[in-house]
């Protein structure tokens, strides 16, 4: 197939360049990419050329693109000595392209291209990607009858003997973190109270490499006891059972003892969890079912017998040919029987008819592990009760597996079935992308040509009223006996990707105390507002013409198409990072345009074990129970996982990864109650599931949280296996109460020291926040708007991510 795909670059401006012949510059650009090169026009005499000149790149091989690198030279065009000289020079990595419709103009810093060279002000370039087929490659350019050399030979030499692609010539203040061993640890005083987060590491680094050494030695004869590590307060000395313990369990990857892994078996790709071995058993479909009804009709659904549990699939009404594709998952170590029984029936009003049967051996089952391909199903015929195997037919796929399968996040586990198989969806671990946000920025200028309805001797007093879906804004009231009107105020709202609402402008005039006229409105989607990367991007205002509200005739919306007129100056903000969590736990802090994001620092690997002791959320049968789920957040991404049903001990074994960005960015892990399973009020049974099912939707009913625990990324040594329980620990009214422990495997891996190193050089938010910062009270202000966008978007994805646990 034929490689469409082009790298275009528009290289719109530089400002304030290095002067090199009597404070000025004979500038152009050089732009290189996977061995082409492109050169711009000489701007003679200018410090602050404008080109606005576009090229387009081949892509050799676009699954390596990533790997790829754009490079812009600025050059000074010497005439009298026929050579050129480098000014800087910009180095775009290719995880920052995007599409052309995400794409705008960025300054980039001019770095020095060698050590003792030079470099000052900014490269304007528009990157983006397009397989648009009409568009071509650019051809080259005339030469330039310029050297390409440096300006003097030493820099020649320096730049042969030490090239530095990354020197970064910005000036910050060094973060600096310190590490103080055991014996200072316990002698320091307590801090101040407030939030106290769980120190990972124990001790000095040779002490543990100390104690690393003679737990391996020693694994043989004892398994070592749990660590306990002292978490400090302002209060006195902490309760055991309010501590952070350390715990050497084995895991897919080997056993663990003080976060050093002594490997075991080959490990896979879950190595942060215990391996589970699974029963898999995937109802496909059943074809030539037999009549069983009077009329003739049949409502088949499908039940899986295996000892003591018994799991349906749905049923369909009147089909012969029904197609279930549902997977049930059973736990090894619950497997009391070698057979297993596969059952189709007919659901009726009174008694359920029996249709046929398939019975399995389960010692010849195989055992798949991935990345073998799924396991084809098979089609068995259905034997009668008189036993003969004329009942039609029914595909079915059995193997055994471990939670690496691709089936096991959407099975339906064993000890789900006294609950209704509408809810099965409710209680299935998934993983939810949060929506990206952009700051939007409205600048209400000025009106014109404002009449209002009613004749009045009073002046005008006209505001501006500022709509985005839920969040609302009005301007000043002004009151000016002329048809113009003038404000000149700004305001910020959220707005999350894909843009569902428009931006609805209404001007009004206040008639009396509570009444106000609408006087004209217009409505601006926001796929066509401007949208920005930095505070150097010039954003022109528009006028917008208003529409008399609740117009209809088309005649009328002519005559009155230039009725009055509103002048704003609006803009979507990508340089800014959307707060939508408190800025102390922040767990990303890029900025909302894709092109200014830098690349990965890191991977984050987290393995939800188990949680241990939760205390009781309802009653089921006269007992205390619980139906828990997990929720982790970091960066982009929420996970979510399966419900264990009526378990105050479950476990969940599930391992999940994210990309690091900055290390000093924080991982929230809570525990929730399920309220979509009720207690004894609405799920007594099988016979009340419709019942709970539609009382599990009210409002009043919200996920109860038992826990939660945060953990900063900096506090974390690399590739070390972090083990702990941790205390979920709630504050109540009379004092602090455990509700139980989680148990979490932690490792932090890095993908480029250097890039980790660079971080420490550069400030925690983007840019834009310390260009135009924003007031504290207006980022609160948007980051309640931001919270209600990610609560209502995840709440409309299946199984939703409730408000309660957004918040």
């Amino acid at each position: 197939m034929m490689n469409n795909l082009k790298l275009g670059v528009e290289v719109v401006s530089a400002h304030d360049l290095l002067p090199k012949e009597q404070g000025t510059a004979n500038a152009f650009v050089e732009v290189e990419f996977d061995g082409q090169k492109f050169r711009t026009a000489i701007k003679d005499s200018d410090i602050n050329p404008v080109w606005n000149e576009q090229f387009f790149f081949n892509i050799s091989d676009p699954s390596r693109l990533q790997e790829k690198e754009l490079e812009a030279y600025v050059y000074h065009a010497n005439r009298a000595s026929n050579n050129k000289t480098c000014l800087g020079k910009v180095r775009i990595s290719g995880t920052s392209f995007v599409s052309q419709a995400d794409a705008a103009p960025l300054h980039y810093p001019l770095e020095k291209r060698t050590i003792l060279s030079r470099a000052r002000g900014e490269l304007g370039l528009r990157v983006f990607l397009t397989d648009d087929p009409s568009v071509r490659v650019s051809a080259p350019g005339q030469d330039f009858d310029f050297a390409s050399t440096p300006t003097t030979a030493q820099e020649q030499a320096v730049a042969n003997a030490i090239p530095n692609p990354f020197q970064d010539t910005r000036i910050n203040q060094v973060r600096q973190f310190q590490h103080l061993p055991r014996e200072q640890q316990q002698q320091r005083p307590p801090p101040m109270a407030g939030q106290q987060y769980y120190a990972q590491g124990q001790g000095s680094y040779g002490e543990q490499q100390q104690r690393s050494y003679s737990a391996a030695a020693g694994m043989k004869t004892e398994a070592p006891q749990p660590q306990v590590a002292r978490m400090y307060s302002a209060g006195p000395q902490q309760p055991v059972d309010f501590q952070l313990k350390e715990t050497s369990p084995t895991l897919g990857g080997g056993r663990i003892i003080h976060g050093r892994v002594m490997p075991g078996e080959k490990a896979g790709a879950y190595d942060l969890v215990e391996k589970m071995q699974i029963l898999f058993v995937r109802v496909v479909k059943a074809r030539e079912l037999p009549h069983m009804d009077l009329t003739g009709s049949l409502d088949p659904y499908v039940e899986v017998h295996l000892g003591n549990y018994k799991m349906k699939t749905k049923f369909f009404e009147k089909n012969q040919r029904p197609e279930w594709d549902e997977v049930f998952a059973f736990p090894k170590e619950v497997v009391q029987s070698s057979t297993l029984e596969v059952v189709v029936k007919d659901k009726d009003i009174l008694r359920d008819d029996y249709v046929g049967r398939v019975m399995l051996d389960l010692n010849e089952v195989p055992v798949r592990v991935p990345p073998d391909s799924p396991l084809a199903p098979e089609w068995y015929r259905l034997m009668g009760k008189d036993g003969m195997r004329d009942r039609g037919e029914l595909m079915l796929a059995v193997w055994y597996g471990t939670q690496a399968d691709e089936c096991f996040p959407s099975a339906i586990h064993a000890g789900t079935t006294p609950i209704d198989s509408h809810l099965h969806n409710y209680i299935r671990g998934k993983v939810y992308p949060t929506p990206r946000m952009w700051y939007l920025r409205v600048n209400v200028i000025e009106a014109q040509d404002i009449f209002t309805m009613e004749h009045h001797h009073h002046i005008p007093d006209v505001f501006v009223k500022v709509r985005l879906g839920h969040q609302l804004l009005k301007t000043r009231q002004v009151r000016s006996p002329t048809k113009n009107f003038m404000w000149n105020e700004e305001m910020m709202f959220v707005a999350a990707e894909p843009f569902e609402d428009d931006l609805i402008i209404q001007v009004e005039n206040r008639v009396a105390q509570n009444k106000d006229e609408v006087i004209g409105e217009t409505m601006i989607p926001l796929a066509r507002i401007q949208k920005r990367a930095d505070h150097k991007a010039l954003v022109r205002p528009l006028w917008f013409d208003l529409r008399r509200p609740g117009l209809i005739d088309v005649n009328q919306l002519k005559e009155d198409k230039f009725y009055a007129k509103v002048n704003l100056r609006i803009c979507l903000e990508g340089g800014y990072h959307v707060l939508d969590e408190s800025t102390q736990y922040c767990s990303d802090l890029r900025p909302t345009m894709k092109q200014l994001w830098k690349p990965p620092i890191g991977l984050l690997e987290v393995g939800i074990l188990s949680a241990n002791g939760l205390n009781p959320t309802k009653t089921r049968q006269e007992r205390g129970s619980c139906d828990p789920y997990c929720v982790a957040k970091y960066g982009h991404k929420w996970v979510r996982t399966r419900t264990i049903v009526d378990n105050l001990n479950p476990r969940f074994n599930e391992q999940y990864t994210w990309d690091v960005f900055d290390h000093g960015t924080v991982l929230t892990i809570g525990l929730f109650d399920n309220c979509h399973i009720g207690g004894d009020n609405n799920n007594n049974n099988n016979n009340n599931n419709n019942h709970s099912h539609s009382h599990s939707h009210n409002q009043s009913h919200m996920d109860k949280p038992i826990g939660k625990v945060r953990i900063r990324i900096s506090t974390l040594e690399t590739r070390r296996v972090y083990t702990h329980t941790y205390p979920l620990l709630v504050l109540h009214p009379s004092g602090v109460k455990k509700m139980g422990e989680i148990h979490l495997a932690i490792r932090f891996s890095v993908t480029s020291l250097l890039n980790v190193f660079l971080t420490y050089s550069r400030p925690l938010l983007p840019k834009m926040h310390y260009a135009q910062p924003l007031s504290i009270v207006q980022q609160e202000m948007l980051r309640h708007q931001a919270v209600q966008l990610v609560a209502q978007r995840l709440g409309r994805m299946e199984p939703p991510v409730r408000r309660e646990v957004v918040w």
